[in-house]
């Protein structure tokens, strides 16, 4: 069976009438993505996507005609030029093209994400075995790269992590990889959760890592994790500086990360001066490795 596709490129404001628009003409299935720089967002990170321009793509049956749906859709918007692809899609095994997508990536020393059904290249060296799934953080995007370049760089030997908005535990799980000693997962989202617990286990770390909502990480845990992780956004690694730091032992270090090069300064403002800073910039993104001066 072959499917028709059109996409459109709008502002953030009207994407919720395009979407309905597609919808009424019969739209297989209406799915959005960032048509700008602008800004990250990921699954597993709380709140709505802040884009500015949003590419609109819906999935026709090939017996619709698109041409009168594409001009309907034009003259809803007469003060507005919006870009507009129409494609066919052929018929395929889908399944087997997203999987091909997916191949070992090498993200450090001797540290490699492997998909579940790949054979390792390096078979001798640290393999994270994972899948991608609905908890995003599979080691491809710039800011989760920096952190498992860094932690592939460690001796973590004996430590124990903290590692906040987990996603898939994969930063988690490449610290123990690391010699760490004990991770801690938190997410907001039951689906992350469960997914740490799930990579733990094909990673056989499961009795090394456990996984919780914000909630029921245990308040013995105050003051206890030689390093912290969050790979989350800037904004909401600045509200959740109580309770980063809250975890962090003293003579701790903080690894951070999801921050762009432009919020760099106003991140460590918030963290105060008590820290040895270490920058690393990748595209546009930032990682801040804060090294405790002094104990508390």
């Amino acid at each position: 069976m072959t499917w028709k596709q059109a996409t459109f490129v709008v502002d953030q404001s009207e994407v919720e009438k395009l979407t309905g628009l597609l919808e009424a003409f019969l739209a297989a299935a209406v799915t959005t993505e960032n048509a700008g720089d602008d800004e990250f967002y990921e699954v597993a990170f709380p709140g709505i996507p802040d884009w500015e321009k949003v590419r609109v793509t819906a999935l026709f049956d090939e017996r619709i005609e698109l041409g009168p749906i594409v001009d309907f859709i034009h003259n809803q918007y007469p003060d507005q030029e919006i870009p507009t692809a129409i494609n066919r899609l052929v018929e395929q095994d889908w399944e087997r093209v997203w999987l091909s997508s997916f191949t070992p990536i090498e993200v450090g020393q001797e540290l490699w994400v492997c998909p579940t059904w790949c054979e390792p290249v390096e078979p001798t060296s640290r393999n994270i075995f994972l899948d991608p799934g609905l908890a995003f953080g599979t080691g491809t995007h710039a800011t989760t790269f920096m952190c498992l370049t860094w932690l592939s760089s460690q001796n973590l030997s004996e430590q124990k992590i903290l590692d906040y908005g987990s996603g898939s535990g994969i930063l988690a799980i490449a610290a123990l990889m690391c010699g760490g000693m004990h991770a801690d997962a938190v997410d907001i989202d039951p689906l992350a959760v469960n997914a740490c617990f799930e990579n733990a286990e094909r990673n056989h770390l499961s009795s090394k890592l456990e996984a919780y909502l914000p909630n029921q990480l245990p308040s013995e845990h105050f003051y206890s994790y030689d390093l912290v992780i969050a790979n989350i956004l800037a904004e909401v690694i600045i509200e959740l500086r109580d309770t980063l730091l809250l975890h962090l032992k003293p003579g701790g270090t903080l690894l951070l990360t999801g921050i762009l090069e432009s919020q760099v300064d106003r991140v460590l403002r918030h963290y105060g001066s008590d820290f040895e800073v270490e920058l690393n910039q990748q595209d546009q993104w930032a990682l801040l490795v804060l090294k405790s001066k002094s104990v508390k």
